[in-house]
């Protein structure tokens, strides 16, 4: 009987974090259903390509950035053109916070449901960002096939726990795409070449150099998402942060990486007031709060823990952790 008192306060948790992301969800729907997000550029390049279009040289004509997303990811928002934008927004962030919080539930446990309340997390859902799903993807691995989606996060994941399955069922979602569009991939590759100024391994940054400190748990899958977190290209505003929700191993160390979000929002925000309101001027206004509130204390949370049997990572069909 006590087990499964235990069991049904746990889904009451993910219940209630389910309910939390689509109350927030949908206030904002409420209040500002014309904000405009990152899910945009994917839902006006998917509406093209269903018209016959090339989504590529498409969406820069339109964008001031052009589309920085490989196709797979342009194909997952494809079902979501059958709403209108404003609606299909709430929709996505729905879909992507409800696999976000079952995931963390079923494979992290219910301590790790806290990252819901995170600020990176709430960044994340604010700005239409696929970067939840990605950390979905890689704990559920019926979903691992997602890591293409978003590569550089998608590959810091797959260092962290890599995974057959996701091997596999990214190649075929590859292969979908090349059929669909087969040129896609050298388009994709201009794309990036494109204003990427913001696009620096976090070890380059300053004192970043700090992170690579994490090697001396490179045996252990939080020590290996830190170092490959630190030396993939990506920007550094708070979204990129949610992967980092793997590391906390327990309630009080969530809570320390929750508090480093909400820190790192307080003060990038008030920094966000410069001259320089680009996306490479607000990476570099965010980093030394970013640094200091949330990879230092994750970097410390990976130290103390022990090295971990064995010197490298396990390739698994499929596992828990």
């Amino acid at each position: 009987m006590g087990r499964w008192r235990g069991h049904d306060s746990a889904v009451r948790w993910l219940v209630l974090a389910t309910a939390f992301i689509a109350i927030f969800r949908l206030t904002l729907y409420v209040t500002q259903p014309e904000f405009v997000s990152d899910f945009d550029i994917l839902y006006h390049a998917a509406a093209h390509f269903l018209e016959g279009e090339d989504p590529y040289p498409i969406t820069h004509q339109w964008s001031y950035y052009p589309l920085y997303y490989p196709f797979p990811a342009v194909i997952l928002a494809m079902p979501f053109t059958v709403l209108p934008l404003e609606q299909a927004r709430a929709a996505f962030d729905i879909v992507v916070g409800s696999a976000f919080a079952y995931a963390l539930w079923r494979y992290r446990g219910a301590h790790a449901l806290l990252a819901v309340a995170s600020g990176a997390y709430l960044f994340a859902l604010r700005n239409g960002q696929m970067t939840p799903l990605v950390v979905a993807a890689a704990l559920i691995p019926a979903l691992s096939f997602l890591l293409v989606i978003k590569p550089n996060t998608g590959l810091a994941l797959w260092i962290w726990r890599p995974q057959r399955v996701a091997v596999v069922g990214g190649l075929a979602m590859l292969a979908i795409s090349l059929v669909l569009l087969p040129a896609w991939p050298l388009e994709w590759g201009r794309a990036i070449q494109v204003r990427n100024e913001h696009l620096v391994p976090p070890l380059f940054r300053p004192f970043g150099f700090l992170l690579l400190l994490s090697l001396l748990r490179w045996r252990t899958p939080e020590g290996r998402l830190l170092l490959a977190s630190a030396i993939i290209p990506q920007n550094v505003l708070p979204h990129e942060l949610v992967p980092l929700a793997l590391i906390p191993s327990n309630a009080v160390e969530m809570g320390i990486y929750i508090a480093g979000t909400w820190l790192t929002l307080f003060f990038a925000g008030r920094a966000w007031g410069i001259p320089d309101f680009t996306v490479p001027g607000l990476n570099e206004a965010s980093w030394p709060a970013i640094l200091l509130a949330v990879y230092l204390p994750m970097l410390y949370l990976v130290l103390k823990k022990p090295g971990g049997p064995g010197l490298l990572p396990v390739m698994r069909s499929s596992s828990r952790d």
